[in-house]
């Protein structure tokens, strides 16, 4: 019964190994593209955020002087 059980033991240690070894490998290809994806979004909301703002709070030279 002993055989049995530690035979199971390293049937199930061998398997989440594959499964952890996989999981791992398949996240190290994915994870470069969604970080790069994110910053450049992030970069881009960021971009247009600030052009607006920067529209909006700047005034043309001659709107604001009395004439």
């Amino acid at each position: 019964m002993a055989a049995i059980k530690k035979n199971l033991a390293r049937k199930a240690v061998k398997t989440t190994a594959k499964h952890t070894a996989r999981g791992t490998v398949s996240k190290l290809k994915r994870d470069p593209l969604r970080a790069v994806t994110l910053l450049s979004l992030g970069g881009l909301i960021g971009a247009a955020a600030g052009w607006t703002l920067g529209r909006s709070t700047s005034e043309p030279a001659s709107a604001g002087a009395p004439s």
